[in-house]
């Protein structure tokens, strides 16, 4: 009776060994160009190093009759992975599932992804998200057009940031709900690490405890918890964060330096290479020159990453208020330190060093400071 039992257990065992072999699932992802013009071309299947944030290829196809193809062995759950070629200016975007994918590219710019239930639940979300942007797209044509007619007045250019502000605020909604509806997902879990840098802390602290335990290790996603630190140590009313960088002469200069000491101070972060930024600094230039003698600086924070740019930008501006840099473009701890997403961006301190507004800019920072320094 026993021997039975034993042969019947070890039977079970190699049908069970069997049977997960044959459950191992396969997934096929083929792909579509536009044109014939890529054909011969390398495309590579990528992850993202979850210490490092780096993209990382993992299989290489080569491109034939306008298609590129990958298969193997789907993994346990679901993952996020990416197609990525010279051609493209972003990575596409998919999940890797144990499906039949289908990708096809419009351009080399906009791909769409079908072929399981969280690809088409991304998809959804990009084409609204896309859907949105256009008014971007259209706002930016009808300034364009206007200052080439040179009817783009100051009361119309005003009416084209309202709007392009109220098209930003739909967007960033629409990324926020999708998120906190799908962060149980790997869908909406990239979705938070890929525009996790965009939402307000309020934003933040509602998504970051939800969050599965297991991701607080990732790369991303503390950097994001750095900026959530970064956007509450600077809110209005707090006391302002001390930062030190380079003067273009090389000398190292700090905000305690000018802060807290009885004038306003103005933190002004820009680049040389940033249109608005550049756009922006003649009214800057102006609040300088009106209020300096009055009580006001400015400390100018580059985020710059080359010294002669940055040189020649100071020059060419007409800047003449203390600058600083770390010269690391995005990668500053400067601006990390006041959670700055997109520049320019202005954080203005009281006499005491106390942070009461935040990005002023053009007639908003001319009519605040006219209000502080009668």
């Amino acid at each position: 009776m026993k021997k039975v039992s034993f042969l019947f257990l070890a039977l079970a065992v190699i049908m069970a060994a069997c049977t997960s072999k044959t459950e191992k699932k396969e997934f096929a992802l083929t792909g579509k160009l536009p044109s014939s013009e890529y054909d011969g071309k390398q495309v590579y299947l990528q992850i993202i190093d979850e210490n490092t944030g780096d993209f990382v290829s993992v299989d290489t196809a080569t491109i034939a009759n306008s298609t590129f193809a990958f298969g193997g062995l789907a993994l346990d759950t679901p993952a996020i992975r990416f197609i990525s070629m010279d051609a493209l200016r972003y990575p596409a975007v998919f999940v890797l599932e144990s499906d039949s994918i289908e990708m096809s590219f419009d351009t080399v710019y906009a791909a769409t992804i079908k072929g399981s239930e969280l690809n088409d639940k991304y998809q959804a979300f990009a084409d609204k998200r896309n859907s949105i942007y256009q008014g971007m797209v259209a706002l930016d044509k009808e300034e364009k057009a206007a200052k080439e007619a040179k009817k783009l007045t100051p009361e119309l250019e005003a009416i084209l940031e309202s709007r392009y502000d109220s098209i930003y605020s739909e967007a960033n909604k629409a990324t926020f709900d999708f998120t906190k509806s799908n962060l149980s997902n790997v869908v909406g879990q990239y979705v938070l690490m890929d525009r996790g840098v965009s939402f307000s802390a309020e934003q933040l602290k509602e998504l970051l405890p939800a969050l599965d335990a297991k991701l607080k290790t990732n790369a991303k996603i503390q950097k994001i918890e750095k900026r959530l630190e970064a956007l509450e140590a600077t809110e209005v009313g707090k006391q302002f964060v001390d930062i030190k960088g380079t003067t273009p002469t090389g000398e190292t200069i700090a905000l305690s330096d000018y802060a807290g000491k009885g004038k306003y101070v103005l933190i002004d972060f820009w680049a040389s290479w940033c249109p608005p930024c550049r756009k922006e600094m003649p009214i800057v230039v102006e609040a300088y020159n009106k209020y300096k003698s009055k009580g006001f600086e400015i400390v100018g924070v580059s985020l710059d990453n080359d010294k002669a740019a940055w040189e020649k930008g100071i020059k060419d501006l007409k800047i003449t208020w203390p600058q600083m840099s770390d010269l690391k473009g995005w990668k500053t701890d400067l601006g990390a330190a006041y959670a700055v997403n997109s520049i320019p961006h202005t954080v203005l301190l009281d006499k005491d060093g106390k942070i009461i507004e935040k990005n002023l800019r053009g007639d908003q920072l001319l009519k605040k400071l006219a209000e502080l320094l009668k």
